[in-house]
């Protein structure tokens, strides 16, 4: 998300953006290094990359904005009423009090459940649009609760800025619970001030209903690192310990070095922190499970995506998503796994779990919807599977010719599961979207999955899905269940009508941004069964986030 700074109601719109221009003008000397590229950024670091690109003409909007406010309503969008009408249920607001080209996106979403509360914490232009006209941080997220398992929601805004004018929460929210009061909140930190990024983190006492500010569990070097797409996890055996992954995007050259002219060489690393205590502390240096260096031998290296979670023994999994190793193209790609057995000291060394067919030109879908293969993870705690490690991501089952693709050719999304007892080796892929395809058959996408095991054992897949528009741009949501393990899966339409794909209408995003990513949770504490999926639905004219449980 974007970048704000406030620094008080009577002082003048330029001082108050200073800051901004600030990280506008870093992110644009990043951008000279002609190791720098922008098609391998994800997330928030996408967000940011394309604001500081538009900041010539997104600034004296912003401008006008703060010199001359209008008043920002707790308003719902008087579509809501009317626009879902079957599953699914809206828990965020629109804002337009303030403006019609922003203020209005709500998506991106990351749930926690734990007993009879339900917090989903999502990205949020209101939030931001609202906290740019407030007179501490600036925060991009936005969440809802509820205290009756998932049946009705409040939205709350955002949780609490920072108190520091120059920090701001920028999105890529992660959620997780220890019992049924206890919530943490982790997104995405920026000091524009002192160009710092890192990881944040806000504690709910009260099952959600209200969080503390934002407290830092990981702020990288100043000027030369950009962190993205993190993820929080609770170890359920003892709750106290909480842990954070991460991607560090690293042009300060102190692992790569620099190149022939002297310009710095990105590395790519996936890190993880740990807190013994509730999220007070954190580990005091970041373990590393994989870095890989960009250089002459491996221009199209990358990684993207993780994930952590914890089984019943306190074993620690990351998944993530890896690109264009030992000399290959961007769009050589696979899904990887690690394992921790010493609470996130050390890590095994990265296994491969399956190779990936890149999805859409490998940035962008039909449309020109951001998306990525990134796993989603998951794991078993009913007696029938307790332990078992799930898996599942996006990947090509079909690719066509296409000439006006940046790669020569499409490729159709698919929803692929694996499964595994120990992390030390895994399934065979298995495809969860149950559409034929090929031959005379019609093909459409089926991306972004979120996965989610409940206390009886069922193992719950949703995605969107495109199967029903033989043009494959209209949406919709699909969720798949197995009750057998994951060898045989059942698909349901959880929307009432498909929808269009909304891009390039929200001035505070990324011109092709429609979330990286949305969650399907089970209750932690195995009180209840059943799965909570969020996401986010356009039907409205506008991304507003959804629940529906199954």
């Amino acid at each position: 998300m974007l970048l704000f700074a406030r620094t008080g109601q009577t002082q003048l719109a330029d001082e108050r953006l200073a800051p901004l221009d600030a990280v506008a003008a870093h992110v644009a000397m990043l951008e000279e290094n002609p190791h720098f590229r922008r098609e391998l950024l994800y997330g928030s670091a996408r967000k940011l990359v394309s604001m500081a690109d538009r900041w010539s003409s997104v600034r004296p909007l912003l401008k006008q904005l703060v010199n001359d406010p209008e008043p920002v309503p707790d308003a719902v969008s008087i579509e809501l009423a009317n626009a879902f009408l079957a599953r699914g249920k809206p828990i965020s607001k629109v804002t337009l009090g303030a403006s019609r080209y922003s203020g209005f996106t709500q998506s991106e979403t990351s749930t926690a459940w734990c007993g009879a509360s339900v917090v989903v914490g999502f990205n949020d232009t209101g939030s931001e649009i609202k906290t740019l006209l407030g007179g501490s941080g600036i925060s991009a997220l936005g969440y809802s609760n509820s205290d009756n398992r998932g049946m009705a929601f409040s939205y709350f805004g955002s949780p609490p800025a920072a108190s520091n004018a120059s920090q701001a929460m920028l999105g890529e929210p992660s959620l997780a619970c220890a019992d049924s009061s206890n919530f943490y909140y982790a997104s995405i930190w920026t000091d524009e001030v002192q160009s710092r990024s890192g990881v944040a983190i806000a504690k709910s006492v009260d099952g959600g209903k209200t969080f503390t500010a934002p407290s830092i569990a990981i702020a990288k070097p100043p000027f030369s690192h950009i962190v993205d797409h993190d993820w929080l996890a609770v170890d359920r055996s003892s709750p106290a310990n909480l842990y954070i992954v991460y991607l560090d995007l690293d042009y300060s050259g102190s692992v790569c070095g620099v190149d022939q002219d002297n310009q710095e060489i990105p590395r790519y690393a996936i890190e993880s922190i740990s807190s013994t205590d509730g999220g007070s502390a954190w580990s005091v240096q970041p373990t590393v499970i994989e870095e890989e260096c960009a250089n002459q031998s491996d221009p199209s290296v990358s990684l993207a995506g993780p994930e952590v979670a914890v089984g019943p023994g306190g074993e620690v999994y990351v998944a993530w998503e890896a690109m264009g190793e030992n000399g290959g193209s961007l769009t050589a790609r696979e899904i990887r796994t690690a394992k921790s057995i010493d609470h996130g000291t050390t890590f095994t060394a990265p296994l491969t779990v399956a190779p990936v067919s890149i999805i859409g030109n490998g940035a962008d879908l039909q449309g020109f919807v951001r998306s990525s293969e990134f796993p989603n993870l998951a794991i078993g705690t009913g007696k029938p599977n307790s332990g078992v490690i799930y898996l599942s991501w996006s990947s090509a089952g079909f690719t066509i010719p296409d000439a006006i693709t940046t790669i020569g050719s499409y490729g159709f999304a698919d929803v692929m599961f694996s499964q595994s007892k120990t992390g030390e080796s895994w399934s065979a892929p298995v495809r969860v979207n149950n559409n034929p395809e090929g031959g005379s058959l019609p093909l459409s996408d089926q991306f972004q999955p979120s996965i989610g095991t409940d206390r009886t054992g069922k193992i719950g897949i949703c995605f969107y899905d495109r199967r029903r528009d033989l043009n494959n741009f209209l949406i919709d949501r699909y969720c798949a269940s197995s009750k057998n393990g994951g060898t045989s899966w059942t698909n349901i339409k959880i929307t009432p009508t498909n929808f269009a794909s909304l891009v390039g209408q929200d001035e505070l995003v990324a011109p092709d941004y429609m979330s990286d990513y949305n969650t399907v949770a089970a209750d932690g504490l195995g009180q209840s069964s059943g799965l909570i999926d969020s996401y986010s639905s356009n039907a409205a004219g506008n991304p507003n986030v959804m629940t529906n449980r199954f």
